[in-house]
């Protein structure tokens, strides 16, 4: 199918499928859904993302500011706070459970616009967590992005085989196909972002190509609320937070096989990041941090690969120094 006006047709479709988010998907074998799974412990790049967990119900957020969750409003609906906690995974085997002191939705918020809520924790979380910055610029198209969710996987080829958990965290890419401000025929508005998962080779439903079959991921029970983040100008980025799929075929459910369609709210709205602020307090993270942890301790064997290598230096110094070398 070709397609002469992607907007359009992208507006056609969500009107009528559009579905919360629930897992990150794998490409098919000999890619699987365990190649997927994070590798949780205190150097993860992505311990910031969180098991948002509803009663008895897992979901997914992300920390943004040290005592404040951000996740989809549809994720926490009207639960009360007494209900819902943040699950960290930051040491394999090990979680740190933290519970809500009250939850915020964004004022307009029906579902799939404005779909954002914000958790304040009753405790800071622990300082091991490192908080990428929400993006304040535009967020465009064609950016190739990280999904990172606590949501159910399986295979694009046969669907959801693997259920979520609130200690398995899943990594994949993608990338932004469009950038939208409305659904439907509704008459509002909201800011979108879409993407679509490809398979193994060509071009997806929205044309661009597939990022491979080990790498494209695809959204799909327990991802919503996931963030999106983006490597721009040298620093990891906090650019959305997907909250609902999508089928390319009316009236045909939607199955989180290769070709369906994902997409969630853009953070740098200007409403959104003024909303954001106001509820943390001012406390949200915007600025870029060192992602380089100089408080992991260093495994044993790297303690005598440091030794040898300072004592070389040393040796070198020394020999420079007493034949008349030069040095730097």
């Amino acid at each position: 199918m070709k397609l002469s006006s992607c907007a359009a047709i992208v507006g056609m479709v969500l009107a009528v499928t559009v579905s919360p988010v629930h897992a990150l998907m794998a490409g098919q074998a000999p890619d699987t859904p365990a190649l997927r799974v994070d590798a949780i412990g205190p150097v993860s790049p992505w311990r910031a993302t969180v098991s948002v967990v509803v009663g008895t119900a897992a979901y997914s957020g992300v920390v943004i500011a040290p005592r404040y969750v951000l996740t989809a409003a549809h994720v926490v609906g009207g639960a009360s706070p007494q209900d819902v906690r943040a699950v960290l995974n930051l040491a394999p085997g090990s979680q740190t459970s933290i519970a809500a002191e009250s939850i915020v939705r964004f004022s307009s918020a029906s579902f799939p616009y404005d779909d954002l809520a914000v958790i304040r924790l009753q405790s800071p979380v622990p300082a091991e967590v490192l908080i990428h910055p929400v993006r304040e610029a535009p967020l465009q198209t064609g950016q190739e992005v990280t999904l990172v969710g606590h949501g159910a996987s399986g295979n694009g080829d046969v669907g959801v085989s693997v259920t979520g958990s609130s200690s398995v965290r899943r990594v994949g890419r993608n990338v932004i196909d469009a950038i939208r401000d409305t659904t439907d025929d509704s008459g509002r508005t909201s800011a979108f972002f879409l993407f679509d998962f490809d398979g193994p080779s060509g071009n997806g439903f929205l044309g661009a190509g597939t990022l491979g079959n080990a790498v494209e991921t695809g959204a799909a029970g327990g991802d919503s609320g996931s963030p999106v983040f983006a490597d721009i100008d040298g620093a990891t980025w906090l650019v959305g937070l997907t909250t609902f799929v999508a089928s390319t075929a009316q009236g045909v459910p939607v199955d989180y096989r290769f070709g369906t369609l994902g997409g969630g709210m853009v953070l740098s709205h200007p409403r959104f990041l003024e909303w954001l602020r106001t509820v943390t307090g001012n406390t949200l993270v915007t600025t870029p941090v060192d992602t380089v942890d100089t408080d992991v301790p260093l495994p044993p064997w790297s303690l005598g690969a440091l030794a040898a290598a300072l004592a070389a230096a040393l040796m070198h110094t020394r020999h420079a120094s007493g034949t008349g070398g030069r040095r730097s």
